[in-house]
């Protein structure tokens, strides 16, 4: 009895002592709480792993590294794994220039590179792809992901030196979905992207309806694809990866092409394929066709860059660390004067041609358009102008607008220099045009097929709305010059010394209708006889390009697209001034850009004409800009794995 009642004072005591302890801890735990970053973790970015692999590529690697350098990640979590071999051009010395000037800001820089051999046994050329070009690819890639594991990087990043993606936060957009593989897709020029729609028995790319819809964006998100390539994320925290391999397994039985070997492992470890086009993520430029010569690829990068500049009038990003090589100085191309017409008033426009000139090495004189909206009934009596009696807009009914007054006279103005300087021949260009791909070699090989034949001509369309295809036919022995149909838009033709004689001989001014109305009466082909009648002779020796070299940079009903002509009448104005009665025009600019007028940034246009009276169709080229969603022209049926595939 005794021992029990010593036992319970004893615990007792200790769970004193205990309690006073804790108490006194708890104490002195909120008198010194623990420092603030202790309680406030950060936790680092996942690690990156990027393979970098180069051959031939010196035209796109200062706008692939200009992205890779802007991406919003942590540079000290991402490694670098840089290969580059068989290169007959700059490659190799511009790598080792970067990574010299920008290494350090990498968690690490491995790289190595083959100066020799600069081709392939049995290779035809830069694009050719024999079975050793293959094997050399697919043993890289496997050596890169295998060193990603090695390193226990978190997320294997390939992108090909032909791809620039400019969503700087691309990485954590990416690892948001949690997907074992996705990628963001890219567009190009054409409907080639980086991932398929589907597969045929065989395993070769097929073209479906639902991979239009995601290329377009006609549908957006995230969706379950057969293949990605060229660009994509695999996350190596997921257990499957480990069975992914770019070599061929053994039960592989299809051709030898790493896309297409590492999507079968893909298959065999359970893991699926996605693509992402919630956003415009960036540009890619298409495979050439195996014979093309590498001038070839250097002339579609440069059609990208004038793409991705149509809507934001942004050039393509660039990077500082590497050497560009001297600009070769801008020409005329054989022209005695270019003539660019844009709107005092339209400083975007102007900076985007400028800027696209400037790429292409075009030198042209800036010609400051007539604005419609200064236009008034005494300057209009001043000139002489008056409507040509009967006129009435084709599509509409209408009168002449002040914009097309306008128009009419930037391009009479360019007329008459043509004819005081004794200028030979000349191209104008207006300011709402793209260029489509090979503008220069393809304006080349068309003057040397004009000089070849000694054609007189008068006008040239270089782009122009078609709207009778069927009344046009090639000249003999021709692929690329034809004899023009009533036709609309002026938006680039060229024009020689006698066929500004022969516009400016009509005197115009007195009898005027749209200038795009007005050349095809001058070459005698427009359905008006009662216009017709009014101009004589009509004896313009007028021709075209074809396929066209440039078009409209949007269409009606295009987002971003706003009538360039604006469109009050002054006649209603100059009866009411002849009356001694004051008069007020009706202004109505149209936008389809949220269904409002455009603001003070991009305001119409009234000396240029791009007139939404004129029914339009769809755009000839791809458009790839961050802002853009416009489908291009469709390839032709591909047999290859999908580097083929236009």
């Amino acid at each position: 009895m005794a021992k029990m009642s010593c036992s319970r004072i004893y615990s007792q005591l200790f769970c004193c002592i205990l309690v006073g302890s804790l108490t006194t801890i708890s104490l002195v735990l909120a008198a010194n709480p623990p420092p603030a970053h202790e309680s406030e973790i950060e936790i680092k970015k996942p690690t990156v792993f990027i393979p970098i692999l180069a051959r031939n590529k010196a035209h796109t690697l200062p706008h692939f590294f200009g992205y890779l350098e802007r991406l919003n990640y942590p540079k000290d979590r991402i490694t670098l794994w840089i290969r580059a071999d068989h290169s007959v051009d700059n490659t190799i010395p511009m790598l080792r220039e970067w990574i010299q000037r920008v290494a350090h800001y990498y968690h690490t820089v491995d790289y190595a590179f083959e100066e020799r051999p600069q081709v392939y046994a049995l290779e035809k050329g830069p694009h050719d792809w024999p079975s050793a070009r293959f094997n050399h690819l697919i043993d890289l890639r496997d050596q890169a992901l295998q060193e990603a594991r090695n390193v226990w990087a978190d997320y294997f990043y390939t992108m090909d030196v032909d791809n620039f993606v400019w969503e700087q936060n691309i990485l954590d957009v990416l690892m948001s979905e949690k997907k074992t593989i996705i990628a963001p897709m890219l567009q190009s020029t054409t409907y080639y992207s980086n991932f398929w729609g589907g597969v045929t028995s065989k395993g070769f790319y097929k073209r479906t309806k639902e991979y239009v819809k995601i290329v377009k964006r006609n549908v957006t998100g995230v969706f379950k694809v057969p293949m990605v390539h060229s660009t994509y994320l695999i996350n190596l925290n997921h257990e499957a990866t480990d069975k992914l391999t770019y070599k061929p397994l053994k039960d592989y039985a299809q051709d030898l092409d790493d896309m297409l070997t590492f999507a079968h492992s893909a298959k065999k470890a359970g893991i699926s394929f996605y693509i992402t086009n919630k956003d415009h993520y960036g540009a890619m430029l298409y495979p050439p066709e195996s014979h093309h010569p590498l001038k070839e690829e250097v002339e579609q990068m440069l059609h990208t860059k004038l793409e991705t500049m149509l809507d934001d009038h942004v050039p393509m990003s660039t990077s500082p660390f590497i050497t560009l090589p001297e600009e070769k100085p801008a020409n005329k191309m054989g022209f005695d004067e270019i003539y660019l017409v844009n709107l005092e008033r339209r400083p975007l426009r102007r900076l985007r041609m400028q800027a696209a000139l400037k790429l292409l090495r075009i030198d042209f004189k800036l010609i400051k358009a007539v604005d419609g909206k200064l236009l008034s009934p005494d300057i209009l009596r001043e000139m002489g102008i008056d409507m040509l009696p009967g006129y009435a807009d084709p599509y509409w009914g209408r009168v002449l607008t002040k914009g097309e007054i306008g128009c009419f006279l930037s391009h009479y103005n360019i007329w008459k220099e043509v004819v005081e300087r004794n200028l030979s021949r000349i191209l104008i260009f207006e300011d709402d045009i793209r260029f489509g791909a090979r503008f220069k070699p393809r304006m080349a090989s068309v003057m040397a097929e004009v000089a070849a034949r000694k054609l007189e001509w008068d006008l040239i369309y270089v782009g122009r709305k078609i709207l009778h295809m069927k009344g046009e036919k090639f000249l003999s022995d021709s692929t690329q010059i034809v004899t023009p149909s009533y036709s609309y838009w002026t938006l680039s033709y060229m024009l020689t010394l006698e066929g500004a004689k022969k516009l400016l001989a009509q005197e115009p001014l007195g009898k005027m209708v749209p200038v795009d109305e007005y050349l095809p009466i001058m070459f005698d082909k427009h359905p008006e006889d009662e216009w017709l009648a009014q101009f004589r002779p009509r004896n313009m020796r007028a021709f075209s390009v074809d396929p066209l070299m440039v078009s409209p940079t949007h269409y009606t009903g295009e987002k971003k697209y706003f009538s360039d002509t604006e469109t009050s009448s002054i006649w209603e104005e100059l009866e009411k001034a002849r009356n001694g009665k004051p008069g007020v025009a009706q202004t109505n600019e149209t936008s389809t850009d949220g269904g409002n007028a455009p603001n003070e940034q991009v305001p119409p246009s009234e000396g240029v004409k791009h007139s939404e009276s004129r029914k339009d169709t769809p755009n000839e080229f791809n458009q790839i800009t961050p802002k853009s969603a416009q489908g291009g022209m469709d390839g032709a049926g591909q047999t290859h794995s999908g580097r083929e595939e236009l």
